[in-house]
């Protein structure tokens, strides 16, 4: 299992490589030789610096339609929650600056998302006091599962734009979940739901070989660190 998820990432971070977008980058350089002094602490072991924004993701691009698009909350919550995308845009909204961790290895710094806190969403929806987890649902149900913990601190997010503008399609328009303190598959793209639960469920990448943690400082990549 190690084997196979090892070889899935080199074969995205290649993909990602190849498929670099020059208009994501202003100087055309695609990882940074040396780290700032001010910077070298935010980046975690194993990874390289990018002024790039590589796209990785599983599938196509979905399409968007802001007529029948809904985003919802539910499962072990008192208060059910669903919106339309004019809702959601319509709620108190925030700016979170965080540092975004890809488990293929790259790092890019001083991201400012700009959407609404999940804690907000998550205390209108108030779970339930046996809630410890969340699988958060992406387009054609894609999953990664979060410790509710995680989803409940102030840099968790759900974000429409991406320093200053609205995010492109190919990153997660109209709206994606960005945890900056997990590996980046973890902040799903093209979310459509929180899916409060009581015990855990591992999603796409997780039951794939993934680390069901994925904390960047400890470089819990593979499930089987999960046995050390």
């Amino acid at each position: 299992m190690a084997r196979l998820a090892g070889l899935r990432l080199a074969d995205l971070d290649r993909k990602s490589l190849e498929r670099y977008d020059p208009n994501d980058d202003d100087d055309g350089t695609k990882f940074v030789s040396e780290i700032p002094e001010h910077a070298a602490e935010r980046v975690p072991p194993g990874q390289r610096v990018t002024r790039r924004w590589p796209v990785l993701h599983e599938g196509r691009v979905p399409r968007f339609d802001s007529e029948t698009w809904r985003f919802e909350v539910r499962g072990s919550v008192e208060e059910p929650i669903e919106l339309t995308y004019d809702e959601l845009r319509s709620l108190p909204a925030g700016e979170v600056r965080s540092d975004f961790h890809c488990v293929t290895g790259w790092s890019k710094l001083d991201n400012v998302w700009t959407g609404v806190p999940t804690k907000s969403l998550l205390g209108r929806a108030r779970p339930l006091g046996t809630a410890a987890h969340v699988s958060v649902v992406g387009e054609r149900n894609y999953t990664a599962n979060v410790p509710l913990e995680v989803l409940s601190e102030d840099d968790a997010i759900l974000a429409w734009g991406h320093n200053g503008e609205d995010l492109a399609p190919k990153h997660g328009h109209p709206l994606r979940l960005v945890v900056p303190n997990l590996y980046g598959w973890k902040s799903v793209k093209w979310a459509r739901r929180l899916d409060v639960m009581d015990r855990d469920k591992r999603g796409y990448w997780e039951v794939r070989g993934y680390h069901n943690r994925a904390d960047p400082w400890r470089e819990e990549r593979y499930s089987y660190q999960e046995l050390s």
